[in-house]
């Protein structure tokens, strides 16, 4: 048996499925990444967590050399884990989060001051406050913020009318219209274009910065191409630095 060279984290925090469900994945793209990464069979090892407290443990404990975030998690965590973006998963700016509401009950986000607001990053109001909103409110105390755990739940209670306007991502609004609610939801504000997944190094490792940056274009080539399906990426990109510096300055 190989020993372990690098250890990846995904920590999707909210995001689909359990570790359990998504570690055959995992599995299979940890293979490809030691193919085209130079790496022996079984060299990397990693796992995929839903909730920040199990990644806090995960990062504490089993001390990953590479670690897959969210935008809301690299924010709340780049200096404590000591992040270093090496890849978009995707575009450099592949999604924007809107707001929805039911068709004809309000057209700016001035009609839902003070009105039930459910997302399910409520947890997260800085976030919502400096990043998605710009820094021109603060979500705390201009809606009355509820948390879902699911965007369909979102979804739902709004168009059941028990609650004003939810929040979603690209990917939620693309398939709004095959959803069965009882009434059309609309978008009455869309935020700048924001980066998904990222994938960072834990620390300046020039070796590894330099192995995975070589890997990023033959990662969803030939047998990677279904395999990066399943993530719903087409490619890695190498990361735009200018991106994350301007987040981050905006997030203090």
């Amino acid at each position: 048996m190989n020993l372990i060279i690098a250890t990846l984290l995904i920590c999707n925090v909210g995001g689909p499925g359990t570790t359990r469900q998504a570690q055959p994945t995992v599995d299979k793209f940890l293979r490809r990444l030691e193919k085209v990464g130079g790496w022996k069979a079984h060299e990397v090892a990693g796992t995929y967590l839903t909730r920040l407290a199990a990644c806090d443990r995960y990062v504490a404990e089993k001390k990953p050399s590479m670690i897959v975030t969210d935008l809301v998690t690299y924010l709340e965590r780049q200096a404590q884990w000591k992040l270093v973006p090496l890849a978009h998963m995707g575009q450099a700016e592949a999604t924007r989060y809107h707001v929805l509401v039911p068709e004809g009950s309000a057209k700016k986000l001035g009609d839902l001051k003070g009105k039930v607001f459910v997302t399910t990053l409520a947890k997260h109001p800085k976030f919502l406050s400096k990043i998605v909103f710009g820094g021109k409110l603060d979500v705390t105390s201009y809606f009355g913020l509820k948390r879902t755990r699911r965007p369909l739940k979102g979804l739902r209670k709004v168009a059941r009318g028990q609650a004003a306007a939810t929040l979603v991502d690209d990917l939620a609004y693309k398939f709004l219209g095959e959803l069965k609610l009882p009434k059309k939801l609309v978008s009455i504000y869309a935020s700048k274009r924001l980066p998904g997944l990222t994938l960072s190094s834990v620390g300046k490792d020039a070796g590894l910065k330099k192995r995975v940056l070589a890997s990023l274009s033959k990662l969803c080539k030939g047998p990677g191409a279904a395999l990066c399906k399943t993530f719903r990426v087409h490619t890695f990109a190498p990361a735009k630095m200018a991106i994350y510096r301007r987040l981050t300055k905006q997030y203090r």
